[in-house]
């Protein structure tokens, strides 16, 4: 579905004055003048500039009572109209709007503690002419005097030798980092290196440890059909893009490949086969953890200032536990552990689930042959054609706009908006799939849009489940080829396959469970003891305002950071955690570990 830009005037005249008007107010320390420059359902996204947190405020009377007291404080001067081409004041038709136009532009300013920048998108208020900030990201781009290097610090700054490795200077920094690490990151999958890399261009000295002999096994160790349904930019590692005939939707090996291949080309320092022996300790007075790591079997101390957990939002499989698995004389397995369909050609299999794993799965098992499939849907599900969401994310990471002005640009819909939008859409996004739920229904699918119909990519950031993505399943589904057992739950094993909850029995030679994992909190409790984690907030999902709980901001335990997400989050806040991150290792930002108990030093 296209539209078109709508036919106006030139947007600049508007983004200057509104600019104008956001100068003064911020110049005056005025809350209400700058509240004002909102509609009265606009969103103020802020990183860092008026507090030491994330927020999202949503309507003008929080955003005056979140100004009170912040917006004089936050010294905002020098505004100006951003110099990139790509955030120049254009016209943008707002899908989820209807196609309304709307002012979109960036800007950059000075503020308390550093270089900020803004995304500003203005929509028409009520009166004739009247233009006000539907959206504005405010965020610090940078600290004063720490900004983030443009060139890898080992091939330039260390050496002052562009383009030449000095052996020696690697060898010191690798060492220095090996024995005196600021940050230990958790976890070698995409988000850990993507922070990683984002630490080191921010010069603060990281090790990452992961407990698995190579880097990449989180994937490799998946079902082997696995292929990302994000296209290629929206997955795309920082400061390293894919080369040009990268397949669009990335399979399973080759993700893992990449990411093994990443380390040594960002320089960065990781101890593969490592993990903690015994719990880490924090002293609240020295403000370091005392840490034990075997790695590879040799036992090493060490003592971080921060550890950041990037362990994956999921933790162990859940496979329901089920009376009688002892007298089925099939196969019982996980998702994680299916080994592909070609070892079940022949055989009558059941997947419980409805997700992208279970999907994923049944059609794998088609395609080598299973004599019959079967998915068993306990509730309903949102699905939405791959292609749907490739082409939203073709047109939000358009091919010539630098990756960082699309993050940026997209980070400025906040979660809480995109979830009242989808909500608001809902008839939309029903009539869009129309041909896609007509033929999951003819073979039984029941279908969802969330619990608040609020669309596919909040039920992604929210639950992380209970969608999936199409790719040519619903035919099978329609033909009769993957058979679909709605509204019921198994009950106990038989010798010969389930028994469900309406009495009736599933024959199968094997039984998959799809049937998700345990939350990250619950993995981490295991690492660091319930007297740590009890104290640190949900791991993910949405807040209450809209932001993804306790990552990439203050969680509740000092020292201890949870970074989660999609790459695209994990590129996207890798920025303002590793700024948090530098403010306090420069002595800027003094926390006790809550959200409320970030103050500035100097304040």
């Amino acid at each position: 579905m296209s539209l078109l830009i709508p036919d106006m005037t030139d947007p600049a005249p508007i983004a200057h004055q509104w600019l104008q008007d956001f100068t003064v107010a911020v110049a005056d320390s005025d809350v209400k003048a700058f509240t004002q420059l909102f509609l009265p359902d606009g969103w103020l996204r802020d990183f860092l500039v008026f507090t030491w947190d994330i927020r999202s405020l949503e309507g003008l009377e929080k955003i005056d009572a979140y100004l009170a007291n912040t917006l004089a404080t936050a010294q905002i001067r020098d505004v100006k109209l951003s110099n990139s081409q790509h955030l120049a004041p254009a016209v943008e038709p707002m899908f989820l709007m209807g196609g309304a136009p709307a002012v979109e532009f960036g800007i950059t300013f000075e503020c308390k503690n550093g270089h900020g920048r803004a995304l500003v998108r203005l929509a028409q208020g009520a009166a004739e002419g009247e233009w006000r900030a539907l959206t504005l990201l405010t965020e610090i781009a940078d600290l004063r005097g720490h900004e983030e290097m443009e060139t890898m610090p080992l091939r330039d700054d260390l050496t002052g030798q562009p383009g030449r490795v000095m052996q020696k200077e690697v060898e010191e920094y690798i060492h220095e980092v090996e024995t005196k690490p600021y940050v230990l990151i958790v976890g070698a999958g995409q988000t850990g290196l993507l922070v990683a890399a984002r630490f080191k261009q921010m010069n603060i000295p990281t090790l990452v440890i992961e407990r698995s002999k190579r880097v990449g096994e989180s994937w490799r160790k998946r079902y082997p059909s696995l292929t990302l349904h994000t296209i290629k930019r929206h997955h795309t590692m920082l400061y390293q893009p894919y080369p040009d005939n990268w397949p669009e939707f990335t399979p399973r090996d080759k993700i893992a490949d990449w990411l093994e291949i990443y380390p040594k080309t960002q320089d960065l320092v990781v101890w593969t086969d490592s993990e903690f022996i015994g719990q880490p300790l924090y002293d609240k007075f020295t403000a370091q953890w005392d840490i034990t790591i075997s790695r590879a079997g040799t036992l090493v101390r060490l003592a971080p200032a921060h550890i950041v957990l990037a362990t994956g939002t999921i933790a162990e499989p859940h496979i329901p536990n089920l009376p009688g698995r002892e007298r089925f004389a099939g196969r019982v397995m996980h998702s994680h552990a299916f080994p592909g369909g070609a070892a079940f050609a022949g055989l009558r299999a059941v997947v419980v689930g409805a997700g992208n794993s279970s999907i994923d799965i049944c059609q794998d098992l088609h395609l080598k042959g299973a004599a019959s499939v079967t998915m068993v849907q306990r509730s309903a599900t949102c699905v939405v054609a791959r292609e749907t969401v490739a082409a939203g994310q073709r047109a939000e990471y358009p091919p010539g706009v630098p990756l960082e002005v699309c993050d940026f640009r997209w980070a400025s819909w906040p979660f809480g908006l995109q979830k009242r939008l989808g909500i608001a859409n809902e008839k939309m996004f029903w009539e869009m799939e129309s041909e896609l739920h007509d033929k999951l229904r003819k073979g039984g699918v029941k279908l969802t849009m969330g619990p608040e119909n609020e669309g596919l990519y909040l039920l992604v950031i929210g639950r992380g489940g209970g969608f999936w993505l199409d790719k040519g399943g619903a035919d099978l589904i329609a033909d009769g080829k993957i058979k679909v057992k709605q509204g019921v739950e198994p009950k106990h094993f038989t010798e010969d396959g389930l028994m469900m909850s309406d009495g009736t029995e599933l024959s199968a030679d094997v039984v998959i469970f799809a049937t998700g994992y345990h939350g990250m909190r619950d993995a981490n409790a295991a690492l660091f003891g319930q007297e740590v984690i009890g104290q640190t907030d949900e791991m993910y999902g949405i807040d209450e305002e809209g932001e993804i709980n306790g990552s990439y901001r203050p969680c509740g335990y000092p020292g201890l950071w949870v970074a989660s997400g999609a790459f695209s989050i994990s590129r996207t806040m890798s920025k303002p955690l590793a700024i948090q991150i530098k403010a306090i290792q420069q002595g800027l930002l003094k926390h006790d570990g809550s959200r409320e108990g970030a103050v500035s030093s100097t304040a």
